[in-house]
């Protein structure tokens, strides 16, 4: 007799949430998601386990991680999310200028936007 028992990644979108990004500085919406992991026997999801919270920028598109009990907070009805909530996981925004907060492009000296030197 065999056992085919494995471990599968769950992704649950739990909505939208207001905040001010980290990452580009803009008060945005975040979308969060949960993932977990779901043990399965013969293919038939058993136990959940695990979980972790991701939030991803509307405007960078940065993706951020929660806490669990900040997560859980927001699933039960708290949708504002502040950005000492979240710490950076992946930071989509490159580098900007200091003095007018446009996107700097790649070996440029100037800035395209307000003229200052980097």
């Amino acid at each position: 007799m065999f056992f085919i028992i494995g471990v599968t990644p769950k992704i649950k979108s739990i909505g939208t949430g207001n905040g001010d990004c980290p990452a580009c500085g803009k008060s945005v919406n975040f979308h969060l998601r949960k993932k977990s992991s779901v043990l399965t026997l013969f293919f038939i999801p058993l136990i959940p386990f695990g979980g972790a919270y991701r939030a991803t920028c509307s405007n960078c598109d940065s993706i951020m991680s929660l806490s669990k009990e900040r997560g859980k907070d927001f699933e039960n009805g708290n949708k504002i999310i502040h950005d000492s909530d979240l710490k950076i996981l992946q930071n989509n925004v490159g580098a900007v200028c200091k003095s007018c907060g446009a996107k700097i492009i790649v070996n440029q000296n100037f800035c395209y936007h307000c003229g200052d030197k980097f």
